[in-house]
């Protein structure tokens, strides 16, 4: 990583262009403020890595994903921007998957019709597999809006990471862990405002499966879209799984996401033209470049105050997420 980082900054263009990018010494002090624990693999290290919040708030005015936070004293950093879009992008990856085995299992119903275990089955039983078919399509056609309004929440949750008075959010234990945030009831309006017609559908669309013994013939599992079925659900599975899991994923998902194509195009096109300008490895560098990149002392990382809290404000995933740059867009197949 600290060749990497050398490789960058030994182009005078690209230091210029990452006017933003986080320089740290030993000697700065990192705050609680930028340490929320939902956040921990973000936190900052004390080593010149590209990909950490900042030690302590600091004010930018180049912000892209979290824009809003532009002018105003935050964690975020612009180095941080290409791997909060793939913590995004994979929760989209898993919204987009559990939809599309639905799509999977309606083409198996579809194929079965044209079967000859179909044309041999009680009248009955073909109808209620064309009823199943029939909700599963209607379902699918209600899924769209459904995942853009969930996805404004996913991102509003992406850029909590930014804020630094995250203790006032949330819950914490007598350990300091978070094990609750206060979400605004209108983030859950809002979703379900998107959902609600999905929710119901969807909902519909499984109690006529079941109802056909024909509609249970593929192989393949239905997904858990439960969450949906209500407002209340909804609501409960955003405060309690969502909000609380921004960066559930296993360590190999975000791996596969963070190819050097991926990280590349989270910058600019004027970063990415002075990537591909940077010296190769085999490049002497001046000393002077090395001893400025080195790798600094690793700092302690300094905790929020202890014991329990309870939040004074409440937070709106899906306000801060509409006002974000994240590609909130769905093409379901």
């Amino acid at each position: 990583m600290a060749r990497a980082f050398v490789l960058l900054c030994a182009s005078a263009l690209l230091c210029r262009v990452l006017s933003d990018t986080l320089q740290v010494t030993a000697a700065e002090a990192a705050t609680f403020q930028c340490m929320n624990p939902l956040f921990r693999i973000q936190w900052y290290t004390g080593a010149n890595d590209l990909a950490q919040l900042e030690p302590r708030p600091v004010v930018h005015d180049r912000l892209l994903r979290c824009a809003r936070w532009n002018g105003k004293p935050s964690c975020c950093n612009t180095n941080l921007e290409p791997f909060q879009l793939v913590v995004f992008d994979a929760h989209r990856d898993r919204i987009e998957a559990e939809v599309h085995v639905l799509e999977q299992y309606l083409a198996s119903m579809v194929k079965l019709r044209s079967s000859e275990v179909y044309e041999n089955a009680l009248q009955l039983e073909q109808h209620l597999l064309d009823r199943a078919v029939d909700a599963v399509r209607s379902a699918l056609e209600e899924v769209k809006p459904c995942v853009l309004h969930l996805l404004a929440f996913v991102a509003g949750m992406t850029c909590f990471s930014c804020q630094p008075d995250w203790v006032n959010y949330v819950w914490r234990n007598g350990l300091g862990q978070v094990v609750g945030v206060n979400v605004d009831p209108n983030a859950c309006i809002y979703v379900d405002r998107g959902c609600g017609a999905f929710g119901h559908a969807v909902q519909q669309a499984y109690l006529h499966m079941m109802e056909s013994q024909l509609a249970k013939s593929p192989k393949e599992s239905l997904p858990d879209f439960s969450m949906f079925f209500s407002r209340e659900a909804l609501c409960k599975w955003l405060r309690g799984t969502v909000a609380l899991q921004p960066m559930a994923f296993k360590s190999s998902v975000l791996a596969r996401r963070l190819s050097p194509e991926a990280s590349i195009s989270g910058l600019s096109r004027e970063l990415s033209s002075a990537v591909e300008a940077a010296p190769s490895a085999s490049t002497p560098l001046p000393e002077a470049v090395v001893q400025a990149t080195a790798i600094p002392t690793s700092l302690p990382l300094p905790q929020a105050p202890t014991g329990p809290s309870s939040p004074a404000l409440a937070f709106d995933p899906a306000k801060d997420g509409l006002a974000s740059d994240f590609r909130v867009d769905f093409s379901p197949a």
